[in-house]
């Protein structure tokens, strides 16, 4: 299954090749900031924090198609919004999983060397 439905993805684009692929690299580096805003709150032991970004993502990527991610973060902000930290944080592994297999589908879409190397500094 791939993690994310290219037909929700294009309707949240212009119809054009160059506006998805532009979305899909806006996507690409919002998952990375996703990702390492809530790696800060799990290190912070930040819940509200984690509960925020999670949020933010989940709404995000489900609408724009990336049903799996998406649920796993409503999953995080769920646990964080019950100030149950260590829990969420334990979901941290596949969620890092999920944020590579989005990157690497999206590039492999597009062909783009600039999804594939998005990277946000910690």
């Amino acid at each position: 299954m791939n993690p994310i439905d290219l037909n929700r993805l294009q309707d949240f684009s212009d119809g054009t090749e160059s506006g998805l692929r532009d979305l899909a690299a806006l996507l690409a580096t919002h998952v990375e900031e996703c990702l390492v805003a809530i790696r800060g709150g799990v290190a912070g032991q930040d819940s509200e924090m984690i509960r925020v970004e999670a949020h933010r993502g989940a709404g995000t990527f489900g609408a724009c198609g990336a049903g799996p991610l998406s649920a796993l973060l409503t999953e995080i902000e769920t646990l964080a919004g019950a100030q149950r930290v260590e829990e969420a944080s334990a979901l941290l592994p596949a969620l890092e999983r999920e944020v590579t297999r989005v990157r690497e589908f999206l590039a492999g879409r597009f062909d783009s060397q600039d999804i594939a190397a998005t990277k946000v500094e910690q």
